[in-house]
């Protein structure tokens, strides 16, 4: 059984900087938001050519890269899925003109799927989800 993670907090509380103390030769890095990692020399680490960056936000595609990964990558210990949040949103994006309320049930089953399945893997598999929280603030600050 694989192990499942999630790094939640605000932007820029340093979530997915924390991941360049991870091996890039043993780390995948899904970026859900495609914004590129959040360090100073990142693509001599992470990039398709290497093989160990991919980005892509919606839900079914990661899925299957995480299932193919970890079938076909025994030296990959790590995948990480950078930001959960932005897997939500493009799902929601998707189908902003939809009306009702199937469409929500659908975006949590969507989200419930990817996390579900993260344990079904092999025992040394590591699967990261990173998320952003929202802090609400009132006018001084707090």
């Amino acid at each position: 059984m694989s192990k499942s993670i999630c790094i939640f907090g605000e932007s820029g509380a340093g979530k997915t900087t924390s991941i360049r103390t991870l091996s890039p030769q043993e780390t995948y890095y899904i970026d859900a938001d495609k914004k590129g990692l959040s360090w100073r020399g990142w693509r001599e680490q992470y990039s398709t050519e290497k093989n160990n960056y991919f980005k892509c936000a919606n839900a079914t595609k990661i899925k299957a890269y995480v299932s193919n990964i970890a079938q076909k990558a025994p030296h990959i210990k790590n995948i990480i899925i950078d930001t959960i949040n932005g897997v939500m949103i493009t799902d929601e994006m998707k189908r902003s003109k939809e009306k009702g309320f199937d469409k929500w049930i659908d975006l949590a089953t969507c989200i419930w799927d990817l996390i579900d399945v993260s344990t079904d893997f092999r025992e040394d598999l590591t699967i990261v989800f990173i998320a952003h929280a929202q802090t609400e603030r009132d006018d001084s600050g707090y």
